[in-house]
């Protein structure tokens, strides 16, 4: 309860900034015209000066908040946002990939020769398994390990007992929960303290990115 509490708090700081940082609407002014009309002349493009009245569009800014626990308060936070009218979704990101280090030995030629070896690994206390998918199906698992230099180790250690094994690294990677918020300018974020507060009052990380360079989930 205290985290819906907190992200509702923010989702009003959020559309408070928002709200400042909209451009107001321009006041219409009158101009008379005048009480003599020029003649139209033939002038060359280069003496034509083009004023630009039109302001420069500021481009928007994406920010995504996470990671989430789980859906429950993602979702909290987009409907908060939502009822504001600030543009946010729900983001699934893939994480970084983390590296493990798999002791095995290849796929055998034969049912009988990998029943024996298994049965001379277990005979020798060593834990062991037979792999069933993947493209080691068929060989013999030794352990998985999160660093390459244990399972140099183990490998060695098994070398030692007259057993060659082989490694292999197995990249793995999963799906994080984040918030996107659209629209938001520049100067906003640069005058307010709102990603602060985003960051250090939920402990959530915060990455600023153009708004294109993020794909809404499907």
């Amino acid at each position: 309860m205290h985290t819906f509490i907190t992200l509702l708090i923010l989702t009003n700081l959020a559309y408070f900034g928002w709200n400042l940082s909209r451009p107001q609407e321009s006041r219409q002014t009158m101009v008379r015209e005048p009480s003599v009309q020029a003649s139209r002349t033939l002038q060359l493009l280069s003496e034509t000066q083009v004023e630009n009245t039109s302001a420069a569009v500021e481009p928007a800014i994406c920010i995504s908040l996470g990671v989430f626990n789980n859906t429950e308060e993602s979702d909290f936070l987009v409907s908060a946002l939502l009822e504001r009218g600030l543009e946010a979704s729900p983001e699934l990101l893939p994480s970084a990939e983390n590296m493990s280090y798999r002791v095995y030995m290849p796929p055998f030629n034969s049912d009988i020769a990998e029943r024996q070896t298994l049965e001379e690994l277990q005979n020798s206390n060593i834990d062991s398994f037979i792999i069933t998918t993947g493209e080691q199906a068929g060989g013999i698992s030794l352990g998985v390990f999160s660093l390459e230099n244990l399972a140099l180790g183990h490998q060695e250690n098994l070398a030692g007992q007259g057993f060659a094994t082989s490694i292999q690294e197995i990249a793995t990677s999963s799906n994080e929960i984040w918030v996107t918020i659209q629209g938001l300018s520049q100067a906003l974020l640069e005058g307010s303290d709102l990603l602060d507060l985003l960051s250090e009052v939920l402990e959530l990380e915060v990455i600023e990115k153009p708004c294109e360079t993020f794909a809404s989930r499907p």
